[in-house]
């Protein structure tokens, strides 16, 4: 049975979140908001947790999972951010997702020709949750592969119903609506795979000599 809660943006400790976490912990699966769109979270280290949230998604097998952390030091121990750390330590936590070479062994479905997609939010309950477990969370959006990202509480309430999800937390209002910035680091290149909130113009400010920014 799903538990369902709605917390408030401003304090988001209510125990339940503190239940939520244990159940990543525990392999399980849970749905909450981050300030883009809202996500549907499993433990990013936890292979069957990762395939049950390959199940609810219906997802392609080819394309990874984000990977969502609490801050620079735990990306630090998954990636190597290389020429693009000014660039996170000024974004993150935000709405920026950054691809990058993979440092550590991670779930199957989270990484893609030894790189991986990782961001910190900029949300209360999502870094609540992530701050309690202490693990990395592989955390696409809360949507079936194909449809539309649930961005208020309605659609989050709507999505996977009777499926194997063991927490759902709402937030009164709408999240912002438009998923991260999405741009793959490389040594000579960086590609925005996805265009977010953080335009081509303010990205070209933190390009290091010799690299070109593509799909602007």
């Amino acid at each position: 049975m799903t538990v369902e809660i709605t917390v408030s943006r401003d304090l988001p400790m209510e125990p339940q979140v503190f239940l939520a976490a244990q159940a990543l912990l525990n392999g399980e699966v849970i749905v909450f908001p981050t300030e883009t769109v809202y996500g549907v979270a499993a433990d990013a280290l936890n292979d069957e947790a990762i395939d049950n949230l390959i199940s609810l998604k219906d997802r392609p097998d080819n394309k990874p999972f984000p990977v969502m952390v609490s801050d620079l030091a735990m990306a630090e121990q998954y990636a190597d951010l290389g020429n693009a750390r000014e660039l996170a330590k000024d974004f993150w936590p935000g709405p920026l997702t950054l691809v990058l070479p993979s440092r550590a062994v991670l779930s199957h479905a989270c990484t893609s020709d030894g790189t991986v997609g990782i961001r910190c939010p900029h949300h209360p309950v999502a870094q609540a949750i992530l701050s309690i477990a202490g693990i990395p969370l592989a955390v696409p959006s809360a949507n079936r592969s194909g449809e539309a990202p649930a961005t208020n509480s309605t659609e989050a309430r709507r999505v996977f119903q009777g499926k194997d999800v063991a927490f759902k937390i709402y937030q009164q209002d709408p999240t912002m609506g438009q998923p991260t910035t999405v741009l793959k680091i490389e040594p000579t290149k960086w590609t925005i795979l996805r265009k977010g909130p953080i335009s081509a113009e303010t990205l070209r400010g933190y390009l290091p000599a010799g690299v070109t920014l593509c799909g602007a």
